[in-house]
């Protein structure tokens, strides 16, 4: 006869005791694994979208900066006009919408640095440059801005940096995954006069690049966007006057969105 080996009762409760303990533990670890996963995954995302609040963000502003060029050579500059159009208009979200201060610069390097030097001071909430481009034919979006000083005031050119030592190029801090255009231009040559160099400075002092610390807001840093207006002779300001406050809408975290085809448009 075959002859079997039986366990004790207290035998096999150990064994089944050991083998639950050893599946809790597994359980337990798997679940660790998947939160802490689960956690990177929700950073990674909330810093996509601008979510998370930067260590030491500024408090809430109730402004946006506008600015725009005053005359040159006796022409009028519809930058200004536009400026002027918007200034005192409420952009950004519903319950947290901040004015629109628009500012005119001469066109200068003295005009160049203002909105620079005024972050220091004044925490707005976004602060979008215009600028007349006579070759454009429509609103052009400039998405960088380029380590090059403005034409000199004698109206000489200058190939010189605007920020010895700091970055060539310089990207837009404004969220352009959320602009929905339809005849806007998207550009990534600023030129190389006066519009470019007072980009690129408000860039690098929102990006601390000109030896101070970043600028940032309620969701990281400040977002900052050039537009380059067409000539009035191109297209009239009243005709896109409204497209441009939800431009500036957009930038400053409202909604308001142009709900058509984008075309983008490179130089």
């Amino acid at each position: 006869m075959e002859q079997h080996a039986y366990e004790s009762t207290d035998a096999l409760d150990r064994r089944r005791r050991a083998r639950h303990e050893r599946s809790e533990e597994h359980t337990a670890l798997y679940a660790f694994v998947a939160c802490a996963l689960l956690l990177v995954i929700l950073v990674v995302v909330a810093v996509r979208v601008g979510d998370v609040v930067p260590e030491g963000a500024a408090a809430p502003s109730s402004e946006v900066l506008v600015t725009g060029f005053v005359e040159f050579d006796g022409v009028e500059n519809p930058s200004k006009v536009a400026a002027r159009a918007l200034n005192g208009s409420l952009v950004g979200p519903r319950g947290a919408a901040a004015r629109i201060f628009a500012e005119l610069l001469p066109v200068s390097t003295i005009g160049a640095s203002w909105a620079a030097a005024a972050l220091a001071t004044r925490p707005f909430k976004a602060v979008v440059h215009l600028g007349l481009e006579e070759s454009s034919r429509d609103l052009r979006v400039e998405i960088a801005g380029h380590n090059v000083l403005g034409a000199g005031d004698d109206g000489s050119c200058a190939t010189t940096p605007a920020i010895p030592g700091a970055p060539c190029v310089l990207a837009t801090t404004a969220p352009l995954g959320r602009l929905v255009l339809v005849d806007e231009e998207w550009s990534t040559d600023a030129g190389v006069f006066f519009c470019n160099e007072a980009y690129y400075r408000t860039l690098a002092r929102v990006r601390g690049h000109d030896g101070g610390a970043p600028v940032t807001g309620e969701r990281g840093l400040v977002p900052v966007v050039f537009v380059h207006l067409p000539a009035e002779t191109t297209m009239a300001v009243d005709t896109y006057l409204e497209r441009l406050r939800r431009l500036v809408d957009v930038v400053a975290g409202g909604s308001a969105r142009v709900d058509a085809g984008r075309r983008l448009r490179g130089r």
